[in-house]
């Protein structure tokens, strides 16, 4: 294994961030961004299901799969999720986030890629090797043979925002996938050429959920009238439902500080 293919084979994952009650700017306020964006809150599945179930849907379509919801249903936050999970089941992967108008990808990560997959055949190769003795093929160096075993599974590439990519450049992701013999992970707003992992549809309920988590440790509390209006009003966009959340409650803190003056 290469050095400079070493330093990129797989993203790192930051666990959700504790909060900090010496920074009160940020914990004054719940629905700060820092506390809302992905990875931020664990990703709530259905009643039965977890990680492994969609791991398992994905290992079913040929380790290739979309997740599908609309702007702000939690896609990135199943992401996040997904990504420790494909580590301890032996999965490197190679993560980009899109942005708007990002219209294909770049060379760099293109080159990422290739090398990502020159070194799963070699260890895949490797690994026949050690299956089959009679096979000269050389192990890989600086490669434990633990390492090697775990990355017979295909190395995963995921890409957050697949819709903003032109169609030549999505067809041609999925091609050098194919070619490098590299898994595929897309999100995307609706349904694409790959088989859909999931659809994420967020109802009152869990928005509900989310909203009492991220309330659990301060005093104020949203009316639920108030959650129930913002979710009829954004559909499963949760993300546009905390910005609501957000400025309701600082109109809530600025009220009870003006109370409290009046009062004194």
């Amino acid at each position: 294994m290469t050095a400079s293919a070493n330093v990129r084979l797989a993203t790192i994952f930051h666990p959700p961030t504790t909060r900090d009650e010496s920074a009160p700017s940020r914990y004054d306020n719940p629905f700060a961004t820092c506390w809302t964006k992905p990875g931020a809150i664990p990703f709530h599945f259905a009643a039965g299901q977890s990680a492994s179930d969609v791991l398992g849907r994905l290992a079913a379509s040929n380790w290739r799969g979309a997740i599908v919801g609309e702007h702000g249903s939690g896609k990135s936050t199943l992401l996040e999720t997904l990504k420790p999970a494909l580590t301890t089941t032996g999965h490197l992967h190679l993560a980009i986030t899109l942005r708007d108008r990002q219209r294909i990808l770049s060379k760099d990560f293109v080159h990422r890629m290739q090398a990502l997959g020159r070194v799963a055949r070699t260890e895949r190769a490797w690994l026949y090797s050690f299956v089959h003795p009679a096979t000269s093929v050389a192990k890989p160096r600086g490669v434990p043979t633990k390492v090697a075993v775990q990355t017979a599974r295909p190395p995963i590439v995921i890409v957050d925002g697949y819709e903003q990519l032109a169609w030549l450049e999505r067809f041609k992701l999925v091609a050098r996938c194919r070619r490098h013999a590299l898994g595929l992970v897309v999100t995307s707003h609706r349904r694409t050429c790959l088989p859909t992992l999931v659809e994420l549809i967020p109802n009152l309920t869990l928005v509900e959920q989310l909203v009492a988590g991220l309330c659990d440790q301060v005093s104020t509390r949203i009316d639920v009238n108030f959650v129930a209006a913002s979710h009829a009003c954004h559909g499963s966009n949760v993300r546009e439902i905390f910005f609501d959340l957000y400025d309701r409650y600082e109109r809530i803190r600025r009220d009870t500080r003006t109370s409290t003056r009046a009062v004194s």
